[in-house]
C-alpha cells in the first residue's frame, strides 16, 4: 500500500522532530519540513498522484530539496537523509507527536521518564505514575483528553479531501455507458465536516457489468467483496469504497436511504407508518396491499409522503422534516451565490510575521477572483509579530501596504479590491495591531490564535473586548477548532450572537479544510438572534480559493440562505455594510 498524505505529512513531522530535538536544523529548514508537512496534510490531491503526474509544483512551500526527497520516498520507499536525522531517538517519541499538545521537547521529556508507548505513557498518566516521577500533572490531563478524542475520530477524512477522492471516482464511473446516474451516499452527500469510508450508488440496468467496471478503477489495490450489484474496493492509499447499484424504477428510495441521516429515516419510517404505508430501500410499500410503489427520484419518494424533499446536507431530523411536511423549507445559500471573498493571505513583504503568510501575491489573488467571476476580494495578510515589532513600526508597515493595493486598486477596473487584515485577539482581548492603523483598512478580520484552550468566561471576554472594537468587522474562525487535531474553544454563544447580531458585527465561516469554522449547528443556533455570516476561504495560496464549496456547505447544514451571508450581496449593499 503507498503512503497516503496523512502518512507523508507525518514523516515530515517527524523529521522536523528530530531536527529540532538534535539541534542540527537551522529554523528555516525545520519549518520548511512543518510547511510542507501542513500543505500536504490540507491537499485534496493525493500528493504520490501529483509526483507520478509531475504536478508536485501544486504543492504550496515545497521546495527543490523536498520534491527530490519525496521523489527518493516514493521510488524507493524510504529517504536516506531521514533515516539519519531520526537515528537515535526513541520511536515512542515520534507516537507521541500524535498526541495533541505534545511537541518534540515534551515527546523527548516524557521518553526519558520510561515511557515505551502510547499505551505505556496512557497507563502511566492513569495510574499517576507519571506524574509522581516529575511530569506536569496540566499536560498529562489534556494528553489524556486528547488520546481519547483521537481515539475517536480515527479513520475520519477532512471532508475537502473525501470530496476531492470522491469526484475523481464519479468521474470515472460516469464514464461507463451503463451508468445513468452516480452520486456519494452517507455523510460525503451530507457533506458532514469528517467522513468514513466513501460510499457510492449507481443507478443502471446492467448492475453486474457496472461492479466489474468498478472493480477495474485504476488505483484499487484490493477488491474485498465482489456481487451481482454492490462491491468494495480498497485504493492504493489505503481508502475503502463501496458500490451499491440500484435498478432505474426504484433508485430514488436507494438514494434516499443511504443518504441518511440514521435518525431522518427513522423519522421518515414513523411518518410513514402514519400514512399507512411502509419505507425500504426499495420504496414505498402500501400496508394494505402488499404494493410496492417504485421511485424513480428521491423527490418522487418525499412527494408521495406529501413534503418537499430536503436538501442532502440538512436532513439530521432537526426540524428538516416538520418544515418541509409545512411546505417551509429554507432556499439554502448556493456557491454559485457568493461574490467575494475576503479572507486570503499574500506573500506581501513582511519582516516578521505573527503567522504563516501566503504563497502568492496580491495581484495573483485579484487575478484569480477575477477568474471565479467574483464582484469583490479582500487580502487580509496576518501582520509583523505583535512582540518584536514597535507601534510606530506596525502603523508604518500597515501605511506601505495601504498604499500598495490602493495603486492595485486604481489599475484594477472589473472587480474591487479592499484593503483588511487578519489580526490577533491577545490574551486579554487587546488587538496586536493599535487602532490608528487599523483606521486604515476597509475592514479587520480578528481571531484567537493562542491560548485557545482557556475557560469559558475567559474565551468569551476575550471575544467580547475584540468585538467592541469600532474598526473589527468579522470574527475569523469563531470556535478555533482544527478538525483531527484540536477542539473547539468553549465560549458563551448565546451571548456572543447577541452582541454580533445588535453591533452588526459579522461570524465569519471559514472554508480551510481543516477548520470549517463556525460549526454547522451554532450557524444554525446564530440565526435565531439574526445574526449575520461571511464565507471566506482563509487561502493561503490561490488554487486554495476553490475551497468556498466548503464553507457553504457548513453554511447550508446550518439552515443559512444567501439573505443571511453579507459576502452574496450586490456591492452597494456590502459597501453600505462596511462602511466603504
Amino acid at each position: 500500500m503507498q503512503l497516503n498524505n496523512l502518512q507523508v505529512a507525518k514523516l515530515l513531522r517527524e523529521v522536523a522532530a528530530a531536527l529540532t530535538l538534535k539541534k542540527t536544523g537551522n529554523v528555516f529548514e525545520i519549518r520548511a519540513f512543518e510547511n510542507a508537512a501542513s500543505s500536504i496534510e490540507h491537499s485534496t490531491s493525493e500528493v504520490r498522484d501529483l509526483w507520478e503526474e509531475g504536478r508536485l509544483d501544486e504543492i504550496p512551500g515545497l521546495g527543490e530539496k523536498l520534491k527530490s526527497y519525496l521523489e527518493e520516498l516514493f521510488k524507493t520507499g524510504q529517504v536516506k537523509h531521514f533515516t539519519s536525522v531520526k537515528v537515535g531517538l526513541p520511536d515512542v517519541v515520534f507516537e507521541l507527536l500524535d498526541v495533541p499538545g505534545i511537541g518534540p521537547k515534551t515527546a523527548q521529556e516524557i521518553a526519558k521518564l520510561g515511557v515505551k508507548n502510547l499505551n505505556d505513557f496512557q497507563n502511566q498518566i492513569k495510574s499517576g505514575e507519571l506524574v509522581k516521577k516529575g511530569f506536569s500533572a496540566k499536560i498529562a490531563e489534556r494528553a489524556l483528553s486528547g488520546l481519547q478524542k483521537n481515539s475517536i475520530k480515527e479513520g475520519r477524512m477532512l471532508l475537502p479531501y473525501a470530496f476531492a477522492q470522491a469526484q475523481k471516482i464519479l468521474l470515472y464511473l460516469k464514464k461507463s455507458e451503463f451508468v445513468n446516474e452516480a452520486y456519494p451516499l452517507g455523510s460525503l452527500r451530507r457533506m458532514v465536516a469528517t467522513v468514513g469510508d466513501l460510499d457510492f450508488s449507481v443507478s443502471s440496468k446492467n448492475p453486474v457489468k457496472v461492479v466489474n467496471y468498478f472493480c477495474k478503477m485504476p488505483g484499487v489495490s484490493q477488491v474485498l467483496e465482489k456481487g451481482d450489484n454492490k462491491a468494495t474496493v480498497v485504493l492504493k492509499s489505503g481508502l475503502q469504497v463501496d458500490l451499491l447499484v440500484g435498478s432505474p424504477e426504484s433508485y430514488g428510495a436507494l438514494l434516499q436511504h443511504f443518504t441518511g441521516s440514521k435518525d431522518h429515516n427513522i423519522h421518515l419510517r414513523t411518518l410513514a407508518v402514519g400514512k399507512s404505508l411502509s419505507l425500504s430501500e426499495y420504496g414505498i410499500k402500501k400496508a394494505s396491499s402488499g404494493e410496492l410503489i417504485h421511485t424513480r427520484t428521491e423527490e418522487e419518494l418525499y412527494k408521495l409522503l406529501g413534503m418537499q424533499t430536503p436538501d442532502p446536507e440538512i436532513r439530521e431530523d432537526t426540524g428538516e422534516i416538520e418544515a418541509a411536511l409545512k411546505h417551509k423549507l429554507p432556499d439554502l445559500v448556493q456557491l454559485k451565490d457568493l461574490k467575494g471573498d475576503l479572507h486570503l493571505h499574500s506573500n506581501y513583504p513582511i519582516k516578521s510575521p505573527s503567522h504563516g503568510p501566503g504563497a502568492n501575491s496580491i495581484a495573483e489573488m485579484v487575478k484569480k477572483a477575477r477568474e471565479l467571476g467574483y464582484h469583490f476580494v479582500g487580502i487580509s495578510d496576518h501582520p509583523p509579530g505583535f512582540s518584536t515589532t514597535s507601534r510606530e513600526e506596525m502603523f508604518n508597515w500597515v501605511q506601505k501596504r495601504t498604499k500598495f493595493i490602493q495603486n492595485l486598486k486604481q489599475n484594477t477596473k472589473s472587480i474591487q479590491v479592499l484593503n483588511g487584515l487578519e489580526v490577533d485577539i491577545q490574551g486579554d482581548g487587546s488587538l496586536s495591531v493599535p487602532d490608528e492603523a487599523l483606521k486604515l483598512l476597509d475592514y479587520c478580520i480578528a481571531g484567537i490564535h493562542s491560548s485557545h484552550g482557556g475557560t469559558k468566561e475567559t474565551i468569551t471576554n476575550r471575544i467580547l473586548q475584540a468585538l467592541e472594537n469600532p474598526y473589527v468587522d468579522i470574527l475569523a474562525h469563531p470556535t478555533n477548532r482544527l478538525l483531527n487535531e484540536r477542539g473547539a474553544s468553549e465560549a458563551d454563544w448565546e451571548k456572543i450572537f447577541k452582541f454580533c447580531a445588535k453591533n452588526n458585527k459579522l461570524l465569519e465561516i471559514n472554508a480551510f479544510p481543516n477548520r470549517l469554522d463556525l460549526r454547522d449547528d451554532l450557524v444554525r443556533e446564530a440565526l435565531k438572534y439574526g445574526v449575520k455570516f461571511i464565507i471566506n476561504t482563509d487561502a493561503h495560496e490561490v488554487s486554495q480559493m476553490d475551497n468556498m464549496k466548503f464553507g457553504v456547505a457548513v453554511a447550508r447544514r446550518g439552515w443559512a440562505e444567501a439573505k443571511d451571508v453579507v459576502n452574496t450581496w450586490d456591492w452597494t449593499d456590502f459597501a453600505k455594510w462596511f462602511k466603504i
